[in-house]
């Protein structure tokens, strides 16, 4: 039993792993994922966010998919499943949950950002504030 345990605990960490596979699948902290977006442009980064929460700033390049809202799930079945996404929102707990959707629905490559936004700025990452020059 112990031998089992331990055999999905680590087939569990490799599957949460981010780097060397060409699939993206946990948590990656913020830097990590800063790092991913800026050195790849096929990245699909979404915001799962409030439209009232992403007017305190947003990450540049981000494609708004409230997750409160109705039609969430379906608007997931419309993004292409063969794209990679990195999802984020304010602390890391709706992103985490959408990865977790998409997954069920046959996303391969996705991960969530660790913390989320408030992480984010925290690790002092730039945001776009809408209204701010």
């Amino acid at each position: 039993m112990k031998k089992i345990f331990a055999l999905f605990f680590l087939l569990s960490l490799y599957a949460c792993s981010p780097s060397g596979s060409e699939k993206t699948s946990g948590l990656l902290k913020p830097k990590v994922f800063a790092e991913k977006l800026k050195s790849n442009s096929d990245i699909i980064l979404l915001d799962v966010r409030s439209s009232a929460e992403m007017q305190t700033g947003y990450i540049e390049g981000t494609r708004h998919l409230d997750y409160n809202a109705p039609g969430f799930q379906q608007s997931l079945d419309s993004l292409d499943h063969s794209k990679t996404y990195f999802v984020y929102c304010a602390s890391g707990k709706r992103s985490g949950k959408t990865i977790e959707i998409m997954r069920e629905k046959g996303f391969q490559n996705v991960a969530a950002m660790e913390g989320g936004l408030r992480a984010w700025n925290i690790s002092g990452l730039p945001t776009i504030v809408p209204g701010n020059p």
